[in-house]
C-alpha cells in the first residue's frame, strides 16, 4: 500500500465519519419533530484495488441515508387510525341525535304521549267540561310540537354530516395533491438511488392524516414514488392523483367517488362514518320514528271517529289524516281551532266519555301496526335500540382509540429518536474520526522520515 493510498483512506473515513456525526446531529435536532423517523448513514467498505499481490482495501464510504422504518408498523397505526375515524364520527353524530331524543326525560316525545294519552283520561271524567277539551288540545300541540322537533334535529344532524362529508373530501383532495407533490419532489431527488429521507418523513406523516379520513393502503415503487390506495381506487399514484366529490349514488343515498368516475368504498375514517350516519342510522331511525307517528295517527283517528264533538258532530278526525310522518304530523284544523271538535263519548250524551276513555287505552293496548306492541312500548323500544347503537359505536371507538395509542407508542419506540441512544453513536462516531485523524498523522509521520532520508 502507497502513502498516497493510506491517504486516501484516511480522507474517505474523515468524509464518512464527518458526515455519520453531521446525520447523528440531525436526528438530535429533530427529536421532538412531530412525524421524523430517526435516520442512520449506512457504512460499507469501498471497492478494494485488485493489484498483482492480491486485493487491497480501500477504506470506508457509505450508501446514503436511510430512515429506520418499520412499514408493517406504519399499516397497523394507519389501519387502526381508519377504524378509530370511523367509529368516533359516528359516535359523536350518534350522540347528537340522542341528545335530540332525550329520553327518559319530562320533555321528550314520550311524555308527551303520556300527557296527551292522561288528558284524554279527564276527559272521560268529564266530557262536558270545556277545560279538559283544553287540556287535551294543550298536550295534543305539545306532543305535535315534539314529534316535529325531534324530527328537524334529527334532519339537521344529517344535513351537519352531510356538510361534514364535502370538507372531508375536500381535505381528502388536498392531502392527496400533497402526496403527490411530495413523490414529484421524491423523484426529482434521485429515489431510492439518493438521499430523501426528510421529504419522505413528510409525506409519511401526510398519509397517516389521509388514513384518518378514509381507508389507504401504500403500494412502494421501485423509482422511491409511493401509490395510495382509497378502499380499491389507487388515489395517487406517484405525481398523478386523482379527486374525490361527493355525490348521490344510484342506489340511494350520499356516497363518494372519483370525479367523473367511479364510486369509492371509503371503508374505514371519517367518511365511512359519515356515509353510515346518513344512508342506515337517521332513515333506520326516522322510519321507526314514522311509523310510530303512522299508529299514533290511525289509532286515535279511527276511535274519534267513532264518537261525538260537543256540537254534535261525528266522523271526524283528531289528527290530520295525510300526517302519517314526524314531519307531516299535525292536528285538523278543527281540533286546532276549537276544543269543541274533539269527540268525547259515543253518543251524543252529555255525560259520555266512552270514545276519550278508549283512547286513552291506548296506552296498553296492541297495536297490530307496530308487531303487537304499544304505542308507549313500541317507542321506548326504539329509543332503547338506538341508545345500544350508540353506547356500541363509543364502546367501539374506545377500543380503537386504545389500540391506536399503542401503535403509536410502538412505532415511536421503532422509529422515533432517542436523544441517549443518539449520544452514545455520536461518542462511536467522534471516536471513528479521531482514529481517522491519527492515521493522516501516521502517514504525515511516515512522509516526514521519508524526507530525512532523501
Amino acid at each position: 500500500m502507497t502513502l498516497i493510498s493510506l491517504l486516501s483512506i484516511a480522507r474517505t473515513a474523515l468524509l464518512t465519519h464527518q458526515r455519520a456525526m453531521d446525520v447523528t446531529g440531525h436526528n438530535v435536532a429533530n427529536a421532538m419533530t412531530p412525524g421524523y423517523t430517526r435516520q442512520r448513514l449506512d457504512l460499507v467498505a469501498s471497492t478494494p484495488m485488485n493489484t498483482p499481490l492480491g486485493t487491497i482495501g480501500r477504506g470506508v464510504t457509505d450508501s446514503g441515508v436511510s430512515r429506520v422504518r418499520d412499514r408493517f408498523l406504519d399499516a397497523g397505526v394507519r389501519r387502526e387510525s381508519g377504524l378509530f375515524g370511523r367509529s368516533d364520527t359516528l359516535g359523536s353524530f350518534l350522540g347528537q341525535v340522542e341528545a335530540a331524543i332525550n329520553e327518559p326525560s319530562d320533555f321528550g316525545v314520550t311524555a308527551a304521549l303520556d300527557g296527551l294519552l292522561n288528558a284524554f283520561s279527564e276527559l272521560a271524567t268529564d266530557p262536558s267540561g270545556s277545560v279538559h277539551r283544553g287540556l287535551v288540545l294543550q298536550h295534543a300541540g305539545r306532543f305535535v310540537q315534539q314529534v316535529q322537533r325531534l324530527d328537524t334535529e334529527i334532519a339537521q344532524a344529517s344535513s351537519d354530516a352531510v356538510a361534514m362529508m364535502r370538507t372531508t373530501v375536500e381535505e381528502v383532495n388536498r392531502l392527496s395533491s400533497e402526496i403527490g407533490a411530495l413523490n414529484e419532489q421524491i423523484l426529482a431527488a434521485g429515489g431510492p438511488t439518493q438521499s430523501a429521507p426528510d421529504l419522505a418523513d413528510q409525506r409519511d406523516l401526510v398519509i397517516d392524516r389521509l388514513s384518518e379520513l378514509i381507508d389507504v393502503r401504500v403500494l412502494e415503487r421501485a423509482d422511491g414514488t409511493l401509490g395510495v390506495l382509497a378502499g380499491s381506487t389507487l388515489l395517487v399514484d406517484g405525481p398523478h392523483v386523482q379527486q374525490l366529490e361527493v355525490r348521490t349514488l344510484a342506489g340511494g343515498g350520499i356516497g363518494v367517488g372519483v370525479q367523473s368516475g367511479a364510486d369509492v368504498d371509503p371503508r374505514s375514517g371519517r367518511l365511512q362514518g359519515l356515509i353510515e350516519f346518513t344512508n342506515n342510522e337517521v332513515p333506520s331511525f326516522r322510519s321507526q320514528l314514522d311509523s310510530f307517528v303512522a299508529a299514533v295517527v290511525t289509532e286515535v283517528n279511527a276511535i274519534h271517529q267513532t264518537g261525538f264533538t260537543a256540537t254534535g258532530v261525528t266522523g271526524t278526525d283528531f289528527f290530520a289524516a295525510g300526517g302519517l310522518t314526524a314531519q307531516t304530523l299535525s292536528l285538523t284544523p278543527a281540533v286546532q281551532a276549537s276544543g269543541d271538535a274533539i269527540a268525547a263519548g259515543g253518543t251524543a250524551a252529555a255525560g259520555d266519555g266512552d270514545v276519550a276513555l278508549r283512547i286513552a287505552g291506548l296506552r296498553a293496548s296492541p297495536v297490530a301496526a307496530l308487531g303487537g306492541r304499544s304505542l308507549g312500548e313500541f317507542y321506548s323500544g326504539t329509543v332503547a335500540s338506538f341508545g345500544v347503537t350508540v353506547q356500541d359505536a363509543i364502546q367501539t371507538s374506545t377500543a380503537h382509540r386504545t389500540l391506536l395509542e399503542r401503535g403509536h407508542a410502538q412505532r415511536y419506540s421503532a422509529n422515533g429518536v432517542s436523544v441517549d441512544e443518539e449520544m452514545v453513536w455520536l461518542i462511536a462516531q467522534q471516536q471513528a474520526f479521531a482514529a481517522a485523524t491519527r492515521l493522516v498523522t501516521v502517514a504525515d509521520e511516515m512522509v516526514t522520515e521519508l524526507l530525512r532520508m532523501v
